[in-house]
């Protein structure tokens, strides 16, 4: 692999530098033997005639060398002296054997190099000259700042100035590399997610014998997710289920196919790092890579998923997740210049979500969009649709059939209840394509509908599918078996199956049905004295703002507390 070489000396007022003070120091650079002496005024002819120096910078070739000298002679600070280098076959493969080329580059990079060494860009000052020696054609940067004690160049610094420019030097190599990276990174995320998906076979089967130590351990963590009450991503558990998550994750990373493809994901991970460094990152375990977290995601996933199966209906058919990874803005940027879609749509969301930003964040959705990116159309068309962009050219419905036309689930789902009222025929198509992949809404919705036509045995059906994917929705399916098809048992079932799963209103419900009181009638006056509450919370705002009595509304929430007390229901 090419390498960049780069080397970052600084120089002390009044201590010597290589030929002597430093003012004279960047004469030498500037005119020894070597140097691509440039014309002196108008870059345009940098190429066509030659002057008596090689010095560049920010403003273009250095006319008047002797002040140079004198101003870093003069300077009262530390003067740094950076150097790049490569070799001369990548130099000329890459374009990089010209005084243009490095000028090009070196100001396009101006301000990276002031943040690393802690110089506020418009302080930043900088002179450089190309020598074209034969076996490692080089710059020579000289860098300080108007203010004498602002720079500092750490490690870090040195590492990320040396980062930045390999980048941009070995552009075109890297690409192929990140595009088998990124391969290697999904192929290992497939692999994953097909390993898992024979476990769940055999557990469906009976055949546990093969990895039955993997079940064992799969059926040990869904017992403890059950009792987690917070969000069922990785980052949210406790201590002691991320490690069995990690144990469940570090066994099946010894599969044969994704231990190697894990070998290959290193190893071009390895070949970037050459680019700049010697130091190779080391091969961390799958299981603690920050880089694969979706896969620990898909883990929990699964193992959520495999209570419901257990507990209540059988084989597990769970969607994959939408779990996305952690990555900062600069990665994202830099993956989605390359054109990869996801991080596109990544960055689109980050701009949205993080930074407020709806216009830059427009931008990377539709590129993500034309790129085939399903879940940019539909965060879009939502975006267009809540307001939260502004729908300048009316696209919303645009972005809507994009993602329908990519079979995106969300999107079905969506447009089905968009034509509920007027084509109910198509609204059901849709319903059911969305249902069909297990969106939860979606199942609910096509259930409702298949129930209000008399359809019963499929509504149970979808139902089922519904509950499966989103326990929550047990309250609405239990008080449609128990009120509407009198199916008492069955409904406390789904009732308790979805308060079990923290569900305040199916607990509700069942405290209301053990005391005799009608549920159903019962979700309705609560959701009135919720909105009625919220209300009362509202005003008792604004009168505390304005100091206002609030004696009328102290009255009304006791009569609402005493009408839930005679409800029977929970209060506090």
């Amino acid at each position: 692999m090419a390498r960049l070489i780069f080397k970052a000396p600084y120089y002390k007022p009044g201590r010597k530098a290589g030929k002597g003070e430093r003012g004279a120091y960047a004469k030498y650079i500037a005119t020894r033997d070597g140097v691509e002496l440039l014309r002196s005024g108008m870059a345009d002819y940098i190429n066509e005639r030659k002057g008596s120096n090689g010095l560049f910078s920010d403003e273009g070739v250095v006319i008047n060398l002797s002040q140079i000298e004198e101003t870093i002679n003069n300077h009262s600070g530390n003067v740094w002296g950076l150097i790049f280098s490569l070799k001369r076959e990548d130099a000329e493969r890459l374009g990089y054997n010209s005084a243009v080329q490095w000028m090009n580059l070196l100001r396009s990079h101006r301000n990276d190099i002031a943040r690393e060494m802690h110089i506020a860009p418009g302080n930043l000052r900088w002179y450089a000259a190309y020598h074209n020696s034969e076996t490692h054609p080089h710059v020579h940067m000289l860098v300080w700042s108007d203010k004498p004690q602002e720079p500092h160049l750490s490690t870090v610094g040195i590492h990320n100035i040396k980062q930045t420019i390999a980048k941009d030097i070995f552009r075109q190599d890297l690409i192929s590399i990140y595009k088998e990276q990124t391969q290697a990174r999904d192929d290992i995320k497939l692999a994953f997610s097909s390993r898992m998906e024979e476990i769940i076979e055999e557990i469906s089967g009976g055949t546990i014998e093969y990895d039955s130590e993997i079940v064992l351990k799969l059926q040990f963590l869904s017992e403890k997710l059950s009792e987690h009450k917070g969000k069922k991503v990785y980052g949210y558990l406790d201590k002691d289920t991320k490690k069995l998550v990690d144990e469940i994750v570090r066994m099946i990373a010894g599969d044969e196919r994704i231990a190697e493809l894990y070998d290959l994901w290193h190893k071009c991970r390895c070949e970037t790092f050459r680019t700049y460094t010697d130091a190779m990152p080391e091969k961390i375990p799958l299981e603690e890579n920050k880089e694969f977290k979706s896969i620990r995601n898909e883990v929990v996933r699964i193992a959520s998923d495999l209570k419901i199966a257990f507990d209540f209906y059988g084989k597990d058919d769970s969607e994959p997740s939408d779990e996305t990874e952690e990555e900062d803005l600069e990665d994202l940027e830099y993956w989605s210049e390359q054109g990869d879609e996801t991080q596109m749509y990544l960055l689109g969301k980050k701009y949205l979500d993080e930074y407020d930003d709806p216009e830059e964040a427009e931008h990377w959705l539709k590129k993500a969009s034309e790129n085939g990116n399903e879940y940019a159309m539909y965060l879009l068309y939502k975006c267009y649709r809540d307001g939260r962009i502004e729908d300048k050219e009316n696209e919303k419905m645009k972005y809507l059939k994009m993602a329908l036309n990519k079979g995106y689930d969300a999107a079905e789902y969506e447009y089905g209840k968009l034509l509920r009222e007027k084509e109910p025929e198509e609204a059901m198509k849709y319903l059911g394509k969305a249902a069909d992949q297990r969106n939860p809404y979606a199942a609910y919705a096509y259930a409702k509908m298949c129930s209000e036509r008399g359809d019963i045995a499929k509504a149970k059906e979808y139902f089922r599918i519904a509950v499966m994917y989103k326990p929550e929705l047990g309250f609405r399916v239990g008080l449609w078996y128990y009120y509407e098809q009198n199916e008492r048992e069955n409904g406390k079932a789904y009732l308790q199956f979805a308060a079990e799963r923290g569900d305040t209103a199916a607990e509700e419900a069942l405290k209301a049905i053990n005391n005799g009181v009608n549920a159903r009638l019962l979700s309705g006056v609560l959701n009135l004295f919720r909105h009625a509450s919220r209300v009362i919370d509202d005003r008792a705002k604004a009168y505390a703002k304005s100091g206002m009595m609030q004696g009328v509304d102290k009255k009304l929430r006791e009569q609402i507390r005493q009408k839930k007390e005679g409800l029977g229901m929970r209060m506090g």
